[in-house]
């Protein structure tokens, strides 16, 4: 039965995966992509942003280093940076699972409690969550006038807000969620797993803590900020690698790299499919042919997959190695 889980939890989200990598491409002339590649892609903006994503995993490797300094001193860079590469490659087979992995990794290794280091992925994830919130805040009130250009002469695309936010689903849905939720919380009250799991959150709790007891917090600051702009130059060097050219600003770059990020939340691999449409959608919004965009969303996200991929197996044998000849 676990196995059979465990297979779920890979084929399910997969499939998901694949369904919508169809839905996104089952309309493309792949022989537009087979002429780029014939063309040729500029290997040397490739490098860069393969060494950027690098630079991203570190840097979050160091900022990682920081929460974790107060609830275990033992716990070291090397393992923390390493722990961080492998944890994207499991992602890209486990979706979310890379953030337990790597927790996994920092008990194994240097022997910090599990739940703890936990507590302290959860805040540094709910940190960069407000920053994906603010940049794309900022990216809407930088294009206020593009935007509203827009939908005064697209009246029909603000009627399909104003359709979902009008919602009889979305208005009775969620106080009937919360109801349920009020009712269902005196029965588990009482159960055995309502109080391991009341254990658990609290020592995670503990974990998430350690943001307010950062012997450094401006270093912390300037880790995030960093890792958010290394991210954006990622995602804005993709424009280089083509023969044909992708002519838009930062700005618009900018929205399509939020509209992109929030792709990668979806719960499958990698956010295949979902990262693609959100991509291209934002493309075709700022007037980028829809096969060139597609062709963008491809190359990019399986540039940065396959990295992930070997840079992860690469970290994954190093921290064995290291542990055997510990041992």
């Amino acid at each position: 039965m676990p196995l059979l889980k465990k297979i779920l939890q890979i084929l399910l989200p997969l499939a998901l995966a694949v369904l919508l990598f169809w839905l996104v491409y089952k309309d493309m002339d792949f022989g537009q992509l087979a002429a780029v590649f014939k063309q040729g892609l500029h290997a040397g903006w490739l490098l860069a942003a393969i060494l950027l994503s690098v630079f991203s995993n570190i840097l979050r490797g160091l900022r990682w280093r920081q929460l974790l300094e107060p609830i275990s001193a033992d716990s070291r860079r090397k393992t923390t940076i390493l722990a961080v590469f492998v944890s994207y490659a499991v992602n890209l087979i486990f979706p979310r699972a890379g953030e337990v992995a790597r927790c996994g990794i920092i008990t194994k290794h240097d022997g910090v409690s599990f739940s703890r280091t936990l507590g302290t992925v959860v805040t540094e994830r709910l940190f960069d969550a407000v920053c994906l919130l603010v940049i794309a805040i900022l990216a809407i009130l930088l294009q206020l006038g593009f935007f509203t250009d827009f939908f005064t002469t697209n009246p029909e695309s603000l009627q399909r807000f104003r359709n979902l936010a009008s919602s009889p689903y979305l208005w009775i849905g969620l106080p009937l969620l919360v109801v349920l939720a009020l009712l269902l919380r005196s029965s588990l009250k009482q159960t055995r797993f309502y109080e391991r799991t009341k254990a658990f959150l609290l020592k995670m709790f503990e974990g998430m803590k350690t943001i307010a007891t950062l012997k450094q917090p401006f270093l912390f600051v300037g880790y995030t900020l960093a890792i958010w702009l290394v991210y954006f130059l990622m995602f804005y060097v993709g424009r280089f690698f083509f023969p044909f050219e992708i002519p838009l600003g930062v700005l618009p770059m900018l929205s399509a790299f939020v509209m992109g990020s929030l792709g990668v939340l979806a719960p499958v691999q990698g956010g295949i499919g979902a990262y693609h449409f959100m991509v291209i959608y934002t493309f075709t919004f700022y007037g980028i042919n829809e096969p060139e965009a597609a062709i963008f969303a491809l190359v990019v996200h399986g540039v940065q997959t396959v990295q992930s991929l070997l840079l992860g197996l690469g970290a994954w044998i190093w921290l064995s190695i290291g542990r055997r000849r510990s041992a």
